[in-house]
């Protein structure tokens, strides 16, 4: 077979590609057994996939084009895929088939993708800063008081210790001490 005449941009490379592939016992009977150029095919239609759906080719030829780390998963995730289609003559591949489910799940991505709901990028948000702090809104009401907290404040040392709730009608009473902890 001749080197295919394919050009673009690699998301992963083909020894990747064998090394997600072959398993626990070297590849013996999948498609890691087919040769460098099928897989290479295989790469440059998965990564073509990826830089459709994600609205660009992420060459590194700029910051800017510098491929997010998850472009190398999903392009083997399709590699893999269309690899097995390969080696299988077009045989169908099971729904259950790992390489059929990470192949949906990698589609999936992409279309959220292309949809606006999944960032490529994992980097914070542009303009939020080590710094900025966000607000706490509590919406639940205040239904709990400081009576409510089982401490009082000790008189002679100013400190919260642990207390019993009032079980007698007299303040003051057998159970009464220091000034209730009203939060």
């Amino acid at each position: 077979m001749t080197t295919p005449a394919a050009s673009g941009t690699l998301y992963a490379t083909v020894e990747d590609l064998r090394q997600v592939m072959s398993g626990t016992d070297s590849g013996t009977g999948t498609a890691v057994q087919l040769s460098t150029e099928q897989l290479t095919l295989a790469l440059y239609r998965a990564s073509n996939t990826v830089s459709v759906y994600a609205g660009g080719v992420y060459d590194g030829s700029t910051p800017e084009a510098t491929p997010p780390a998850i472009l190398h998963d999903l392009t083997l995730d399709l590699a893999a895929f269309w690899a097995a289609k390969t080696y299988l003559k077009w045989k169908s591949i099971e729904a259950t088939s790992p390489i059929f489910i990470a192949y949906q799940n990698a589609m999936s991505m992409l279309n959220g993708v292309r949809n606006g709901t999944i960032l490529l990028d994992v980097a914070p948000a542009p303009g939020i800063a080590g710094g900025e702090t966000g607000t706490v809104i509590n919406r639940i009401p205040r239904v709990f008081t400081g009576r409510d907290s089982n401490v009082r404040l000790d008189p002679v040392t100013g400190t919260l210790e642990a207390d019993s709730p009032f079980w007698t009608p007299r303040a003051g009473g057998l159970f009464g001490g220091g000034a209730i902890y009203e939060g």
